[in-house]
């Protein structure tokens, strides 16, 4: 599942493109670059397999924005990025599936090519001043599908809402009456774990 909005007139898709996380003690650390950019790629490939339209992933590299058509492998899951302006191979740049020994999925930058390289190395950063003093850092990439019906579905509704897209398919929805949904899934979510616990709790006083 993905989400897409309508931005200066093109469905753009939610991606996490923050180098900045908080680690288990709490404490701001940053992620590598190539690290925060196979999260973006990774979920361009996801929205590209739902097969609903071409899907482009930019990047501002050494201060020129790039863009490339994303391919994802149905069976390896390996993704392609393909420069929308170059059919040259060496400029491609691929994206590994690899299976670690637990059996989770994990993805890797090939960069035995330059044009990976390139992306990792030049790959812009914009630095945001946060209230309390602290600076968040994001890469300068977007993911942007290209659907005219959804595009003008996003277009009728209006900016508070959004798209949710699937495999299935995709379906236009008030963003916060979305967030409301979930935060009240969660809590019912929560209620259920400590009414269970309670009972495991009686359970073991008999």
């Amino acid at each position: 599942m993905a989400f897409g909005r309508l931005v200066n007139d093109k469905i753009v898709i939610d991606t996490n493109n923050a180098l900045n996380y908080k680690n288990k003690e709490g404490d701001i650390q940053q992620r590598k670059v190539d690290t925060a950019l196979i999260d973006v790629i990774k979920e361009a490939g996801q929205v590209a397999a739902m097969e609903h339209g071409a899907v482009l992933f930019s990047a501002k590299i050494n201060n020129e924005w790039k863009n490339y058509f994303v391919n994802r492998d149905e069976k390896t899951h390996n993704i392609v990025l393909k420069p929308t302006n170059s059919q040259n191979r060496d400029d491609f740049i691929y994206i590994n599936s690899n299976v670690n020994e637990q059996g989770y999925f994990y993805y890797t930058i090939n960069q035995k090519r330059e044009s990976a390289k390139e992306l990792i190395e030049g790959v812009g950063i914009t630095e945001h001043q946060n209230q309390d003093g602290s600076k968040s850092h994001y890469l300068e990439t977007n993911v942007r599908l290209y659907n005219e019906e959804l595009k003008s579905e996003l277009k009728e509704k209006g900016k508070e809402f959004v798209a949710v897209i699937s495999n299935a398919g995709f379906e236009v929805v008030n963003e916060a009456e979305m967030k409301a949904q979930k935060q009240k899934q969660q809590m019912q979510q929560t209620q259920e774990i400590k009414e269970s616990e309670k009972k495991q709790d009686k359970g073991l006083e008999r």
